[in-house]
């Protein structure tokens, strides 16, 4: 920050965010800061000649009458446009802020502003990378900064002054190597937000600075250390006892009782008991997580490595960030943890300093910039401490880790690389925390059974996770598009091509028609097995197929033995070629690094290089699972395998895929999973049906002796909730259309009535859609915050905008049944649409179904109904989080009092929720009395 510099800080609220003149403004405020403190201030409201909309109201909380007597713009234009001359114009998201005044400037007769500006939300992403989001309110929270009216000019401009001043402050705090980087892509930042970064290079350069103890300068980055392993006590004994639970806890945790009846059954599985397994469910609640993770530290002491898995990385995300640092605080011992996950989610430090140097996107370079910082905090290089709801920016292909076979020993980097340090990790660790679908593909490396035991937290989704990730995919055309590419590279006669290598002696001609031919044998006869599949298995299909966009038909597992029989010989020649071609490219990639650290090739040939290279590996990753084609694995697999070819219907050039996946999990995990492990336990809030565990045994591959620990919930049910099943809605089988029509009036009269925060569930987005739009149309309800999953925005957006809400409605389907915590007022609401029955016509369910009946049992009772009966066990338990929760769950679906069925699905509701039959006209009297006790 340049001491003769004024800043202004601005802030406006308008009727509206377009710019095409039909927005006024209601309120400017500017905050001026010199020399590091604030020295003035101006605020005045803003008469917009118009009336301002109700989500405005609601949002500012500034009304028509708070307006009516303030200036107009007109009036105001001359005294504002003074103010800012002469100064540097700061605002948070300054693309909105600087056009919009400028806008008005020039509707009022005044010049355009020539100030130059400066964007705190930019700064924010660069200096602050790993936060979840850069909303000022969240800022301000972040920073402590007092903030008295959000969404009010006068309130935003203070404290987005306050966040400019700590971030400069934190800027000129930055290593010299990284404000360097920064500073030469600052004309990729809006207006002159960079020139925070070139003020605060040229103060650093002025004078002498050394790195932080804990950085290091590695090539062009500046990274974290790692830091030393502190020597820990072993000799800490598990406490028993209340009193040295409630010694260990101290401020940090509440004595619960069940939560130290689940701490003493995993300690003495893991240590004292015979037994291999252990299913636990765990209430909402009861604080499963601490339950599991503080004996299994202390079974870390007695030289146990203990493996977590959660469901999601999301989830696993959540461990590290926020209970890891919990339990260091707790715990009387240090301990070491590991995280792993696929090679995919780790930046690979060579690609990302060789982005740097290509041209890149605005959007892509300021990710770089965030990522150079980043780099100095993160100890583990995993993307996702980012934040970014999608990773869908080009970049990150560019700079994904493609596994350790892809690492460059010869790089300078090699050492400092991400994956192979969490490797390393791995092996003395004490706790490592992984995710299902990295265990389900690594169980030998995780496990080797002896003084390892395995936690499987969300066990529910095991068997689901699992069946997914044994699935495999052959895209045939995707294969003959990068082998062509490929070709077109080696033998191209207009650009850099393996003649231009020979000339510079890294290949010999030998070797190029060796390599060129072991690719034209796949380029050649992957096509033709191709046809042969089209025509076998979906021509006859296809005439059966008019406005079907996409096509999915099964394959017999005997039939596919047939066809690969009969082809067997063009099989083994690609499966050849594949072999041969990994082995040469594997040593071309070892004699490019002897070469380039040699500098025998050129700039052309190295780039040249570097791109045959990535393809090539990409070649093998599309044929990663040709072995399938193998005729021994596919009689190990013939009984739990679903084969199927899938095709768009109606497009020229779609991708045929051929498709390998199990439908069961008997006799895998147990054999595959399970087996590597001492102790194996299963914990989650929603694993047993009523009366019987009998069920989710079976789907996690286990036997029905295995122990089971059902601990009671810490809800008063009775008093916290009440569930409300509607017998006279429609029938949603025989006539959609009356259903959706009842129940989109239904929910408009509850939402009319009822200003709580409510979440509807959906089983499919076509419904929302439907309901959707009836609400938005509605007089009633249009000063109500609705939000639908799939229209307004990404799923991760939809929960910020839901949580922050007020009497905010959100329409979802899918994952907002499970996984989702809003506690408190965050959710008071919960209507339930239609029972989560599954579909019955996908290929898996087919084949499950099909299964079933072929072993004499009703698939219906045996799979259908004890799915939807979990599935429903997950929505209801969204309602009640907390002792201090209170709400309300209304099910719409009649079938869950008319079907036989129904009695089944009514025993998933919490045993001591009271549950009432009752009819559409009686809904609101029952909402009235539960409220108003």
């Amino acid at each position: 920050m340049c001491s003769t510099n004024t800043y202004a800080v601005v802030d406006i609220e308008t009727t509206g965010t377009s710019m095409d003149g039909s927005n006024r403004m209601l309120q400017f405020s500017c905050v001026f800061i010199k020399n590091k403190e604030i020295i003035n201030t101006f605020n005045t409201m803003i008469n917009p000649g118009m009336a301002i909309p109700i989500e405005v109201q609601k949002l500012t909380g500034i009304s028509d009458k708070d307006v009516r007597k303030a200036p107009f713009f007109e009036d105001m234009a001359g005294t504002i446009y003074s103010l800012l001359q002469d100064t540097i114009f700061v605002a948070h998201n300054i693309n909105f802020d600087y056009r919009f005044l400028n806008e008005e400037f020039l509707r009022c007769g005044y010049p355009e502003l020539g100030i130059e500006g400066i964007d705190t939300v930019q700064l924010s992403q660069i200096i602050l990378p790993t936060l979840p989001s850069y909303r000022l309110t969240y800022l301000g929270e972040y920073f402590d900064i007092k903030h008295e009216h959000p969404h009010h000019a006068d309130s935003d401009a203070f404290v987005t002054a306050k966040l400019f001043l700590m971030l400069i402050k934190a800027i000129n705090n930055l290593p010299v190597q990284v404000l360097k980087i920064i500073n030469r892509f600052r004309e990729s930042l809006l207006f002159q937000t960079g020139s925070c970064f070139a003020n605060a290079l040229k103060k650093k350069q002025q004078k002498t600075s050394q790195l932080a103890s804990h950085l290091e300068a590695v090539g062009e980055l500046v990274l974290r250390t790692e830091p030393v392993t502190i020597e820990r006590m072993r000799d800490d004994k598990y406490p028993q006892t209340r009193v040295k639970k409630e010694e260990l806890f101290g401020e940090f945790l509440e004595w619960r009782p069940t939560q130290s009846e689940m701490m003493d059954e995993v300690y003495h599985l893991l240590l004292q008991r015979k037994e291999k397994e252990l299913m636990i469910e765990a209430p909402t609640g009861l604080g499963k997580t601490l339950g599991y993770l503080v004996p299994a530290l202390y079974a870390a002491l007695k030289g146990h490595q203990i493996v977590v898995s959660t469901a999601t990385t999301t989830l696993q995300l959540q461990l590290v960030e926020q209970t890891i640092p919990l339990l260091r605080q707790i715990m009387p011992f240090d301990f070491t943890v590991a995280t792993l996950k696929g090679s995919h989610n780790y930046i690979d430090l060579q690609k990302f300093v060789s982005s740097l140097g290509k041209p890149q996107s605005k959007p892509s370079r300021l990710l770089q910039l965030r990522m150079i910082v980043w780099l100095t905090m993160t100890k583990t290089g995993d993307l996702s401490e980012l934040h970014l709801t999608k990773m869908q920016d080009p970049l990150f292909d560019e700079i994904r880790h493609n596994g350790p076979l892809s690492i460059d020993n010869g790089s300078l980097y090699y050492t400092h690389d991400f994956v192979l340090r969490q490797q390393l990790k791995q092996a003395t660790a004490d706790l490592v925390i992984t995710n299902h679908a990295y265990l389900l593909n690594h169980a030998e490396v995780l496990g080797n059974f002896k003084k390892k035991s395995l936690i499987i937290d969300e066990a529910q989704h095991f068997g689901s996770i699992a069946l997914k990730s044994n699935r495999a995919v052959i895209d045939f055309d995707l294969i003959k598009i990068i082998s062509d590419t490929l070709l077109v590279k080696i033998g191209s006669r207009k650009s850099f091509s393996f003649r231009e290598l020979e000339q510079q002696s890294f290949l010999t001609p030998a070797e190029s028609k060796k390599i060129a031919a072991q690719i034209r044998v796949i380029d050649k006869r992957v096509p033709v097995l191709r046809e042969l599949l089209r025509v076998r298995f979906l021509q006859k299909k296809a005439k059966e197929v008019n406005e079907v966009s996409f096509k999915e038909v099964v394959v017999k597992t005997s039939r596919f033995q047939g066809f690969v029989k009969e082809n067997l010989a063009d099989y083994q020649k690609i499966s050849k070629a594949i072999e041969a071609f990994q082995a040469r490219l594997l040593q071309l990639k070892s004699r490019f690094i002897v070469f380039k650290n040699q500098e025998r090739l050129d700039g052309k040939a190295q780039t040249f290089m570097l791109n045959f290279l990535d393809d090539g590996f990409e070649l093998l990753k599309s044929l990663e699972n040709w072995h399938r084609f193998e005729l021994a694995e596919l009689d190990q697999i013939a009984e739990e395998a679903v084969i199927s070819l899938q095709i768009p219907m109606n497009q020229s050039n779609g991708h045929l895929r051929l498709n390998f996946g199990i439908f069961k999990t008997e006799n895998y995990l147990s054999s595959f999973i399970y087996s590597q492990f001492e102790h194996t336990i299963f914990v989650g809030a929603t694993l047993f049906l009523p009366g019987s565990a009998g069920y989710m045994k079976n789907q996690l591959d286990l036997s029905q002796t295995v122990p089971v620990l059902k601990l009671e919930g810490e809800f008063n049910y009775r008093e916290q909730a009440l569930g409300l099943l509607v017998a006279d809605a429609p029938d949603i089988v025989t006539d959609t259309e009356e259903y959706i029509a009842y129940l989109s009036k239904s929910i408009e009269n509850i939402l009319n009535n009822n200003k709580k925060q409510t979440m509807i569930l959906f089983n499919s987005l076509e419904m929302i859609s439907r309901v959707y739009d009836y609400l938005r149309q509605s007089e009633n309800i249009d000063k109500r915050l609705i939000i639908a999953q799939g229209i307004t925005g990404s799923n991760e957006k939809i929960i910020k905008m839901f949580e922050l809400g007020d009497n905010a409605v959100l329409l979802g389907s899918g994952t907002f049944w499970e996984g989702i915590d809003l506690p408190k007022d965050r959710l008071e609401l919960l209507i339930i649409t239609r029972l989560p029955f599954q579909s019955p016509d996908t290929v898996v369910n087919r084949a499950k179904y099909q299964l079933a009946q072929i072993n004499g049992q009703d698939s219906f009772n045996t799979i259908a109904l004890p799915e939807a009966m979990l599935r429903l066990k997950q929505g209801l338990g969204r309602l009640i989080r907390t002792k201090e929760d209170r709400g309300v769950v209304i099910v719409f679906d009649s079938r869950v009092v008319s079907r036989n069925y129904g009695a089944k699905l009514r025993e998933v509701f919490p045993r001591e929720m009271p549950v009432r039959i009752i009819e559409s006209a009686e809904i609101q009297n029952y909402l009235f009395d539960f409220w108003e006790n």
